[in-house]
């Protein structure tokens, strides 16, 4: 199976939704024991175990919080990526329950314990009610990826495919970046009420002497 979605909340589920409703099958565990996916999902997104997840399908990503992200991936988990490709979605600076420790970040955290996979930093920016990238936004949304070139590669098809244009961010230490920037975004849309109707657009700047 192409692409697996571990996390069946809003993010997961949105991913989910928009790949499977292509026709194509997804699987989807919600990390949590005895539970599927989300209701109201297309025929195409299947339950599966979390063992299913992370030993059968090609690309996964990880929709879920960040300390149950890293609770997963420093066990068997992650040993078993066999070379494939884990888009780590999570939001440490969201998440207060595990704080940081200062220099680094939580996509470097994941691709360390991670060890057997290649892993992207990606998703974080954007919120679940803008997948897919077709909604109020009215502009072109930039998803910056950050990671191994194998995986960034994996991380822009999915992107494409979900209605953005994806931004190289460079090395899995860009995901600093890419972790405050969402705190930032979160931040604005609460204080303007944007309800998570925010997004990152990039454009190439035009020199004074061509306009």
């Amino acid at each position: 199976m192409n692409l697996g979605v571990l996390g069946a909340g809003r993010m997961g589920s949105a991913v989910a939704r928009a790949v499977g409703e292509t026709g194509e099958t997804v699987a989807v565990c919600s990390a949590r024991p005895g539970s599927g996916p989300a209701r109201g999902l297309p025929a195409a997104c299947v339950a599966a175990t979390l063992d299913e997840i992370w030993r059968g399908c090609h690309t996964v990503l990880l929709a879920v919080p960040f300390p149950v992200a890293m609770a997963l991936v420093t066990g068997p988990a992650g040993r078993c990526g066999d070379g494939r490709t884990l888009i780590d979605a999570t939001n440490p600076g969201l998440c207060r329950d595990r704080p940081l420790p200062p220099g680094i970040s939580g996509g470097e955290l994941i691709a360390e314990a991670a060890s057997a996979w290649h892993v992207a930093k990606a998703f974080n920016t954007v919120a679940a009610d803008g997948v897919p990238a077709d909604g109020p936004l009215g502009v072109p949304v930039s998803l910056p990826v950050a990671g191994a070139p194998h995986a960034k590669l994996d991380a822009f098809a999915l992107a494409r495919r979900l209605g953005f244009e994806p931004v190289d961010a460079g090395d899995i230490q860009a995901s600093r970046e890419l972790e405050s920037f969402a705190v930032l975004l979160a931040r604005i849309s609460a204080t303007s009420g944007l309800h998570g109707g925010i997004g990152l657009s990039t454009h190439r700047a035009v020199p004074d002497a061509v306009r």
